[in-house]
C-alpha cells in the first residue's frame, strides 16, 4: 500500500488576496478593451495614417469586418459552450467553392441551398465527435479541417474554376445607401443570435451548459443537444462568410479565408469571450472583430511588410488570451 503522501502545490503568491474591487476592476477591462483600444488605434491613425479614413479604405474596413464577423458570430456560439471550431477556414473555402462550381449547371438558390446543408452536415460531424464521442474540440475540428481541405482538393483537382454569381458580388460589394449590404448582413446575423441568447430557453441553455455542464445535465438541459447545434451553426456562418469574402474578392483560390480560424477565435477572445465557456456576448465579438480588422488594415495603410499582419494577430490573442488567465487566477485565490 503506497502511504506517500501528496504535496499541495505551493501558490506562486502565498499571501496574496485579491479584493473584489481588483476581480471587478479585471472583468471591466476585459469587457471594455476592445471598444478602448478601438478608440485608441482611431486616434493613432488620424495622426500616423489618414489615409485609412479614405472612403474607398473605409468601405474595404468594413467589408472585411462583415465577413470575419459572421465567421466569428459563429465561433463565439462554440466557444460559449467550452468548445472551438478549428475547421471554419475550410468550410468557408469549400462553400465557395461549391457555389462558383456548380453555379453553371444549377441555379443559385439550389447551389446555396447544396452549400448550407454540407455545412450543416459538417457542423453535425464535428458536434457529434466532441459531444457523443467525447473527442477533445481541437483534435475533432483540425481533424475536420483536413478533411475538408482535402475533400476541397480532390473536388477541385487543385484548381477552383469558375465565376462568382452576380447575386453575391452585389451582396458583397453593392450598398444599401451609404452601408455596404455584406455589413447589413452581419449586422442581421447579430441581431438574430443575440435575440436567440437573450430571449429563448436555447440561449438560455447555452450559457447554462458552457458555465457549468454537469449542472446543466442534472436540471434537465440535453448538454449533447446543445452543443451539436452550436457546431452546426458554427459552420453554416462559417459558409455564410465564405459566400461575402468569394463575392468581395470576386473569384476563389487555393488560400480563401486560410486566416480566418485564428481570426475568429482573437475576434471573439479579445471581445471578452472565454475559452472555459459560460461568458462571452456578441457586443464584445463585434467589437474584437472591429478591432482586429482595424490593425491589419493599418499594416497594409502604413505601407508595411505584409507578414506583420501575422505578428499583429498574434500579439492581440496573445494579450487577451493573458488578460482571461489573470482573471482565472484571481477567481481561483
Amino acid at each position: 500500500m503506497n502511504n506517500t503522501a501528496v504535496t499541495p502545490k505551493k501558490s506562486l503568491f502565498p499571501g496574496f488576496r485579491p479584493t473584489p474591487r481588483l476581480v471587478r476592476g479585471v472583468d471591466l477591462a476585459g469587457q471594455w478593451a476592445a471598444p478602448i483600444m478601438i478608440v485608441i488605434v482611431m486616434i493613432a491613425a488620424a495622426i500616423y495614417a489618414p489615409a485609412f479614413f479614405n472612403p474607398t479604405n473605409l468601405k474595404t474596413v468594413a467589408i472585411q469586418v462583415a465577413v470575419l464577423g459572421v465567421v466569428a458570430v459563429g465561433q463565439t456560439l462554440v466557444l460559449l459552450n467550452r468548445s472551438i471550431d478549428m475547421s471554419v477556414s475550410a468550410v468557408l473555402a469549400l462553400g465557395a467553392v461549391i457555389v462558383v462550381q456548380t453555379e453553371a449547371g444549377n441555379s443559385i438558390v439550389v447551389s446555396l441551398l447544396q452549400a448550407i446543408g454540407i455545412a450543416a452536415l459538417i457542423g453535425l460531424a464535428n458536434g457529434f465527435l466532441v459531444a457523443k464521442r467525447h473527442v477533445p474540440p481541437f483534435v475533432a475540428t483540425f481533424g475536420m479541417l483536413v478533411f475538408v481541405g482535402g475533400a476541397r482538393l480532390a473536388y477541385t483537382k487543385g484548381q477552383a474554376s469558375g465565376t462568382v454569381p452576380g447575386l453575391l458580388r452585389s451582396i458583397s460589394i453593392e450598398q444599401v445607401g451609404p452601408i455596404p449590404a455584406a455589413l447589413l448582413v452581419w449586422l442581421i446575423v447579430n441581431l438574430l443570435v443575440i435575440f436567440i441568447l437573450r430571449y429563448t430557453r436555447l440561449g438560455r441553455w447555452i450559457y447554462a451548459v458552457g458555465g457549468n455542464p454537469g449542472a446543466a445535465r442534472y436540471a434537465g438541459i440535453n448538454v449533447d443537444w446543445v452543443l451539436i447545434a452550436a457546431h452546426v451553426a458554427c459552420s453554416v456562418l462559417a459558409i455564410l462568410g465564405g459566400l461575402l469574402l468569394s463575392g468581395y474578392i470576386g473569384y476563389v483560390d487555393l488560400r480563401l479565408g486560410a486566416d480566418y480560424n485564428m481570426n475568429s477565435i482573437a475576434a471573439a477572445i479579445v471581445g471578452g469571450t472565454t475559452f472555459t465557456g459560460g461568458r462571452g456576448n456578441m457586443f464584445g465579438t463585434a467589437a474584437g472583430v472591429t478591432l482586429l480588422i482595424m490593425l491589419l488594415n493599418l499594416v497594409v495603410v502604413l505601407g508595411l511588410s505584409i507578414h506583420w499582419q501575422y505578428a499583429m494577430q498574434g500579439v492581440v490573442l496573445v494579450l487577451a488570451t493573458a488578460l482571461q488567465g489573470f482573471r482565472q487566477f484571481l477567481l481561483t485565490r
